[in-house]
């Protein structure tokens, strides 16, 4: 559920101001809009905690048998010194890529250099003081052909069907070299002196390499002043956020209704103003959840998605769960792929016990999802997509007939599922919109809801009748008098709002007529969608049959121990890429029919702000 919040002022004088701010970030539960506020006086921080962040990125990761050192608590103390080692970092680093690109530069000219062999440079400038002009040469062979009648003298260094190179040389002031002559730059060091320059850059490099990991043992000191920076930075932004008026200034934010007599009880025991008030209705409100620990399994998805409900949304994190679930179970839809998923999850929750940490939600969450799925696989007959499996006397006493693999029938009546499956979310949202209206003003507009269900549950009928068989499935008289009557309650009910006449509601409803059918023509393709999970777990299906007969051919084709190793080798690598596809699936459909299907039809836009107080970051919100 979304937890009710309060908006909270807190008021204090402005000698105090910094001493309120610390007492105030010590309760830890006073969400301040910081992102809007142009901070003229954090350039410091802000350079210090890029500097700080760019010499962790800098210092290589530590491998995993490197014990860190213990954590540091963040202070003012360890910035400075975190400060100065991300200085030596950066100039260490600075230094490493000069290096770096001198090397590039000195292995570019060896490579140039390299058809010529050894030679040095100084021996062709002694030459031209004694009036031999020298000049290395690598042309076309067509264009030497050309040239060649110009030059006074020249010896072919290399010479293939398409390229020429040579020396070209002038005794004397009687000689000279054609000025059009396609030369080769001159080093200035022999490559004897190039090749000793490199080997001390990569040695240099080597040594800055060996530098950089021995900042491995800081790197607890780099991320406690980073911690630090930020909550000063966080401090100074809450601070010139606060509104003034000559000796007073005052701060407001979002408290849950559960915390505000923590501030209340700080206020009266450091002597500050407090007001506490209900946010205004247009107001932008932090969002906090908070769920029951069997429905909070489901919060890792909702962080990878990076998506909250806005306060005034509704909290779907039940019906998320358990439909996302089933939907996960119907995509992979196979048992042994199943048993795989639980096998890794089991695996990560002994891990993370000798670890000595807590099991976490994603860890519970795909324990859920893998058995789901193995009872779905086991119902359907898939272990694999390999049919005989269904043979042995325990699995096939789990296999239900009508919707096994091994029955041809059984994709009508799966499909069948999926769009039951499909109106029961979508008319879900609209009860649930339905009973949270009749809470608001006015009420009569709650009934739209009941329009929009009246429709979908009529558009069912029409789904059966023209995705699956017309003649099993006809469409009912009754079905499209649902649909027109739920239509007729949309136009009455939808444009009612506080204030206005019940007759220009049904006028404006009118006026909007073509978007409410365009709407309807919506929630049609949004219950035939659902018919994604059928069509998504019989691809599943399919390809682990075609690596399961690719793998059975070439076993037969090579036969004996060779054969067996291929087939062995297709079927890993088959079912690997299977499984990785239809976990990318469940991203893609999985989410999306609770993300946008079900959401839309509930009005979900997922504009929220999630709550995150003005705390430090060793406290946890409760």
């Amino acid at each position: 559920m979304i937890v009710q919040m309060k908006k909270v002022s807190v008021i204090t004088l402005k000698s105090h101001r910094e001493d309120t701010l610390e007492k105030l970030r010590e309760t830890g539960v006073v969400h301040v809009f910081t992102d809007r506020i142009e901070l003229d006086s954090g350039d410091s921080l802000k350079e210090q905690k890029a500097s700080v962040e760019r010499s962790l990125a800098i210092i290589p990761e530590p491998d995993k048998d490197h014990a860190l050192a213990a954590p540091v608590r963040p202070s003012d103390a360890v910035v400075d010194q975190a400060l100065e080692l991300a200085q030596e970092v950066l100039e260490a680093a600075d230094r490493k890529a000069h290096l770096e690109d001198e090397k590039e530069r000195l292995e570019r000219e060896l490579e140039r250099l390299a058809p010529w062999g050894e030679f040095d440079p100084a021996i062709f400038r002694a030459l031209e003081d004694k009036g031999v002009r020298v000049q290395l040469c690598e042309m076309p062979r067509d264009v030497y052909r050309e040239t060649a009648s110009s030059l006074p003298r020249s010896i072919i260094i290399q010479e293939n069907k398409n390229f020429v190179r040579l020396i070209a040389f002038a005794l004397g002031e009687d000689e000279s070299l054609p000025e059009n002559l396609p030369a080769v730059s001159l080093p200035e060091q022999s490559t004897s002196e190039l090749r000793g320059i490199l080997k001390e850059r990569t040695s240099e490099i080597e040594g800055i390499d060996e530098t950089l990991r021995s900042y491995q043992d800081q790197i607890p000191l780099l991320q406690a002043a980073l911690e630090q920076l930020e909550q000063d930075l966080e401090f100074a932004r809450v601070a010139a956020g606060m509104e003034k008026d000559r000796l007073l200034q005052w701060l407001t934010g979002f408290v849950p209704h559960d915390q505000v007599e923590a501030v209340r009880k700080a206020a009266e025991t450091h002597g500050w103003g407090f007001v506490v008030r209900d946010p205004d209705p247009n107001e932008q409100v932090p969002t906090k959840l908070y769920n029951p620990k069997p429905i909070g399994i489901i919060r890792p998805v909702f962080d990878l998605l990076g998506t909250v409900p806005g306060y005034r949304e509704l909290d779907i994190s039940f019906f998320f769960l358990i439909f996302f679930t089933v939907f996960f179970a119907m995509i992979i839809g196979d048992a042994g792929y199943g048993l795989i998923a639980l096998g890794g999850t089991i695996a990560a929750a002994r891990s993370a016990g000798k670890k000595g940490r807590s099991v976490n939600q994603g860890i519970i969450l795909m324990f859920v999802l893998s058995t789901a799925t193995i009872v779905w696989g086991a119902i359907t007959g898939n272990w694999f997509g390999y049919s005989p499996f269904n043979e042995l006397p325990g699995l096939r006493s789990l296999v239900i007939p009508q919707i096994s693999i091994d029955n041809e029938a059984s994709m009508e009546l799966i499909q069948y599922l999926c769009f039951v499956m499909g109106t029961v979310h979508l008319s879900i949202a609209h009860v649930w919109k339905f009973l949270r209206g009749l809470r608001e003003r006015p009420r009569i507009k709650a009934l739209e809801q009941l329009g929009w269900l009246s429709m979908v549950l009529g558009l069912y009928y029409l789904v059966l009748q023209l995705v699956i068989d017309a003649d099993r499935y006809p469409m009912p008289d009754f079905a499209l008098t649902m649909i027109l009557s739920g239509l007729v309650i949309v136009i009455v009910f939808s444009a009612q709002e506080a204030g206005r006449n019940f007759f220009v509601g049904i006028a404006m409803g009118l006026a909007g007529l073509f978007t409410t059918i365009l709407d309807g023509v919506g929630a049609f393709s949004d219950i035939v969608s659902y018919i994604r999970l059928f069509a998504v777990g019989l691809a599943t299906l399919a390809i682990a049959q075609a690596f399961n007969d690719m793998a059975g051919g070439v076993a037969e084709g090579l036969g004996g121990v060779p054969g067996a190793v291929i087939a062995v080798l297709i079927l890993f690598l088959g079912h690997t890429l299977n499984l990785a596809m239809g976990a990318l699936s469940v991203v893609v459909h999985g989410v999306r029919l609770n993300m946008l299907e079900f959401s839309q039809h509930l009005g979900m836009e997922w504009t929220g702000v999630e709550y995150t107080p003005f705390k430090t970051r060793s406290q946890t919100i409760n």
